[in-house]
């Protein structure tokens, strides 16, 4: 019985992301009327088609909610057809909604038809950043009394604790204002050009912000968040930078600027010197 049971539900969920009304085939019209009791007021495939046109409603709307953005450089059609080749291809694989948009970010770079391919890829990966950012889990702010009692000398081996919501992003167009213009529903937004930004995406109470970087910054932050002692941050940027020298007091005042932005837009919630 359980095998039977697994293979009616397999069923279903290949009617639930038909494309086109189950009515219109009668080679499903005939297979609902064998395995669906139907009713009075329905045809048993009518009965399935509630639940259909329900699965779409839902999951498109959920989508448009997550992506408004990217929703806005496509337009109605190419969005509609974005979303619906997207859950064809890579149906829900889990029970919340908010795991819906996971992989359209890749699904976009991949769909060779869309106008502007590179700026959407751009645009659904910094709305995704948002979404894992609003429910990332909360770190207790730092504490200021603990820098203060950590020793000059630990300094350049201290490891620095990013907050779990941070989430960088090096993107080839300017998304990030192009998106609140769109959000704000503004006519004719025009599509920019290329204009390679590094952004921040990251929480503060509850509500969510993006900041753009110096490439210099973006470079040592990304470092701190692989794991890397701050020298060894520092190091690595000026390794891949032969305009920057380690050491110079120059790059010594640009990274103490960084640390107090950072520390005082919640970028960083710990260090360890251990």
């Amino acid at each position: 019985m359980s095998g039977e049971l697994a293979e009616l539900q397999a069923w279903m969920a290949r009617l639930l992301v038909e494309r086109r009304a189950l009515s219109k085939s009668p080679e499903l019209v005939a297979q609902a009327a064998e395995r669906v009791t139907g009713s009075d007021r329905l045809l048993p495939v009518d009965q399935l088609e509630i639940y259909r046109e329900q699965f779409w409603l839902r999951h498109t709307a959920s989508l448009l909610e997550d992506f408004p953005g990217l929703s806005g450089i496509l337009g109605q059609n190419d969005w509609e057809r974005l979303v619906e080749e997207y859950l064809v291809a890579l149906p829900p694989e889990s029970y919340s909604l908010r795991d819906l948009g996971d992989r359209l970010p890749g699904f976009v770079e991949r769909s060779e038809w869309l106008p502007h391919r590179e700026l959407c890829t751009d645009m659904a990966r910094l709305e995704w950043a948002f979404i894992e950012a609003f429910d990332a889990p909360n770190a207790a702010p730092l504490d200021p009394k603990k820098l203060a009692a950590i020793p000059a000398d630990a300094w350049p081996n201290a490891r620095f604790v990013l907050d779990p919501a941070l989430r960088l992003l090096r993107v080839r167009y300017p998304v990030g204002a192009l998106r609140g213009e769109l959000r704000e529903k503004k006519v004719h937004v025009p599509i920019p050009a290329p204009a390679a930004q590094n952004l921040v995406v990251y929480r503060a109470q509850r509500n969510l912000f993006w900041q753009e970087l110096a490439s210099d910054a973006f470079e040592v932050l990304a470092a701190l968040g692989d794991g890397l002692t701050l020298i060894s941050a520092v190091e690595r940027f000026t390794n891949s930078n032969v305009s920057a020298k380690s050491g110079s007091p120059a790059l010594e005042t640009s990274v103490s600027s960084w640390f107090q932005d950072w520390g005082r837009w919640g970028f960083i919630v710990d260090v360890a010197t251990t």
